[in-house]
């Protein structure tokens, strides 16, 4: 689909949200509003609407009008003052909690605990709110009446609801009920929220939600296809089905756009925001991928000061460099002049012009990737934990990640609704980084891929478990990779080591040492395949106390730490063990060294891309435009002092890119921004006939972009 064909929620949005308090609404300045949105280039903007406070006046039984409105009304102010300049409007609706004067009058509506009674959430200086159930007539018919009342009223171009889900589980009369009707069972009670005790119960309420979305989605297109309706989807990082049934796979559908928040006070990878468009892009490749950043970055518990400044900007820019577009939350308040910190308050105008000025190239981006990556949600739902020490799941593919950044080689998040022979056969290497949960569709998906000529690097648990994580007695994948389990399970977090038992493209770099370190959970494996190589082996912990005994008889062993086996006309590598985890959560050498081993073994030494950046230079090249053969290179620089948050970054100098792309000749070579020339040449042809381009930039102090157009 043309640019020109699409709706406007459909391209490239730079979102404000100014997170409107009570007291903004007095003395309101729309016209302050949109010059600020004209100087930092935001063509949308998300206003308050109402619900738990309501900034406009209505004659709904639920008003509970903002007590600090006088005869303002900020949404028709804002609307047209926005319009006038074709800056679009998207109010906020918030259902999730009323005040006490409310609740009285209809209580039955209300969530209620195991015990009875009924849920609120505290504010120490304000009153309480009562929660609304979420399938009762306030968060749905009445919600739908509220939204139908500010579409008939105002010309704003969407409806944006916050918070449509519910954590934990309702004992509400209407629960109760329904669930009986539909289930045929009561409602589970005592233990954790999170056991399998309420898996049942869990989807349930996931199909209640998707339900509320649909009838929410109808209300607001009712009112023509232009109009956007969105919600937060908390996913991949901040996986919240556990809590809420909130299933990123299903609830995709119902939003025009998706928006995920990720704020870098958690400290997620600085390659955070790259990594989340790119699961966006493979949830729902037509639709725009948008990261929600900001003053939030203080983790919400630090609302009025901004966060450190070098390194959102840096957070801006690996988002860009997947092709993201933008929710911005930097500060409380109508506008900076009206606010307390105003420190960030400009800090998106050079990256919102940049794309605003290549919007039709920064928009149509895909990864030009030689490395599939598989998420699989159900490994994420069986293995993951929000608490990092704890988690077996987002912690592997961290750690993957960081040796592919490090070593610049292209990749793409492959979601697994869409794992498919085509998809599989899109890219030279397919990682199973500790992907536990596979279905019987997927294993043979995978295997067909293999026997074909495709090539897999598998870490931890593959395929060792049932879809719904039960252990299996054996790898599911175990043909492919040429192995058994023993059924035993080493925990080596302590003394643990790999014996190298002959040299091998698997041991490149070892040359000086028999040892290796290892770390974690090991599952000991013996090989099946006469076709299978080990050329690493586990050793025994070597307790270190007292030092005369410090040593074995013998440190090899016949559990291999790496194996590579010929199934078909292709090849897998298997680590029984989580050395991508621990290039992540140890961050020994050695584990990283295996991996890019392991991947260039693989990749036959033939990559796209190859430069002498340091590793803190993440290089990514994307397709872009209309025309096949255009793309665009983005070298973000996170060199610093090494601590988080980034306070400054350091330029790199003299760096050296080279390409590899599928053409005969270069057409066109420009720097779409830059710290200084850019230089460039056509070297001589790859084995493989690809042409062979080499890129000179002198100096890195931020950000730069190249776009490239061959033939």
């Amino acid at each position: 689909m043309s640019q020109n064909n699409k709706m406007w929620y459909q391209k490239q949005l730079r979102i404000l949200q100014t997170v409107l308090r009570e007291p903004d609404v007095v003395d309101y300045d729309a016209r302050a509003v949109v010059r600020y949105m004209e100087e930092i280039r935001a063509n949308c903007i998300v206003v308050n609407g109402g619900g738990i406070v309501d900034f406009f006046r209505h004659d709904l039984f639920s008003a509970n009008p903002n007590p600090f409105m006088t005869n303002e009304d900020i949404l028709r102010d804002l609307t047209e003052a926005c319009h006038e300049k074709g800056i679009k409007v998207v109010v906020r609706v918030d259902f999730r909690g009323v005040d006490k004067r409310i609740y009285e009058l209809r209580p039955d509506w209300f969530s209620v605990t195991e015990k009875g009674e009924p849920i609120i959430r505290e504010n120490p200086f304000h009153s309480p709110i009562f929660a609304p159930c979420y399938q009762s007539t306030y968060r749905n018919e009445h919600a739908y009446q509220f939204i139908e009342t500010l579409l008939q009223r105002y010309d704003i171009d969407g409806i944006w609801e916050n918070a449509y889900t519910q954590e934990g589980i309702c004992y509400c009369k209407s629960c109760s009920d329904r669930y009986r009707k539909e289930v045929g069972k009561e409602l589970p009670r005592g233990g954790e929220f999170a056991s399998p005790l309420y898996d049942e119960y869990r989807q349930w309420k996931a199909d209640c939600v998707m339900e509320h979305l649909m009838d929410c989605r109808n209300v607001v297109k009712k009112y023509g296809e232009h109009k956007a309706y969105a919600a937060e989807i908390f996913g991949l990082y901040h996986d919240r089905f556990k809590t809420t049934g909130h299933d990123l796979y299903a609830i995709k559908e119902h939003f025009d756009f998706l928006v995920t928040p990720l704020f870098n006070a958690g400290h997620e990878p600085m390659n955070g925001p790259s990594t989340l468009i790119k699961f966006l892009k493979s949830l729902a490749p037509d639709k725009t991928p948008v990261m929600l950043f900001g003053h939030l970055g203080t983790n919400n518990q630090l609302r009025y000061v901004s966060s450190a400044s070098q390194e959102t900007k840096l957070w801006m820019w690996e988002a860009v460099s997947a092709g993201g577009s933008f929710w911005n939350c930097v500060f409380n308040g109508q506008h900076p002049g009206m606010t307390y910190d105003q420190r960030n308050a400009l800090l998106s105008a050079d990256v919102f012009a940049y794309m605003e000025r290549h919007e039709d190239l920064l928009t149509r981006q895909e990864a030009a990737a030689e490395v599939n990556v598989l998420y699989s949600r159900a490994s994420n739902a069986a293995l993951g934990n929000p608490d990092r020490a704890k988690d077996a799941y987002l912690t592997h593919l961290m750690g993957l990640e960081q040796v592919l950044n490090d070593n610049h080689i292209q990749y793409r998040l492959l979601t697994d609704d869409k794992l498919s022979a085509e998809t599989l056969s899109s890219a030279k290497v397919l990682v199973l980084a500790n992907a536990g949960c596979l279905s019987d569709q997927e294993l043979e998906l995978i295997r067909n891929y293999v026997r074909q000529g495709g090539k897999v690097i598998a870490t931890g648990e593959t395929s060792l478990r049932d879809p719904d994580g039960t252990p299996r007695a054996d790898y599911a994948l175990g043909d492919m990779f040429g192995c058994a389990y023993t059924g035993i399970a080493k925990d080596v977090s302590q003394f643990g080591y790999q014996y190298v038992r002959a040299a091998h493209p698997l041991t490149a770099g070892f040359e000086q040492t028999k040892m290796l370190a290892n770390w974690g959970q090991m599952s000991l494996v013996r090989l099946t395949s006469e076709a299978a190589e080990a050329p690493v082996t586990y050793v025994p912990p070597i307790f270190p106390q007292p030092p005369e005994r410090s040593w074995l008889r013998s440190y090899e062993t016949e559990y291999p730490t790496a194996i590579v086996n010929r199934y078909g006309q292709g090849t897998s590598i298997f680590f029984p063990y989580g050395v991508d985890r621990n290039v992540w959560q140890h961050g020994h050498n050695d584990f990283g060294q295996l991996l890019i081993n392991a991947l260039h073994m693989l990749l036959d030494g033939q990559v796209l891309v190859s430069s002498n950046a340091p590793w803190s230079v993440h290089l990514s090249l994307n397709r872009c435009g209309d025309e096949t053969g255009e793309y665009i290179v983005h070298a973000v620089n996170t060199t610093a002092a090494p601590r988080r948050p980034i306070l400054r970054t350091v330029p790199v100098y003299d760096i050296d890119i080279e390409l590899t792309l599928p053409a005969d000749e270069v057409a066109e070579v420009k720097l779409l921004k830059g710290d200084a020339e850019l230089e460039w040449s056509v070297a001589e042809k790859a084995p493989d006939g690809h042409l062979r381009l080499r890129l000179h930039l002198p100096q890195i102090v931020e950000y730069s972009g190249i776009y490239i157009r061959t033939r």
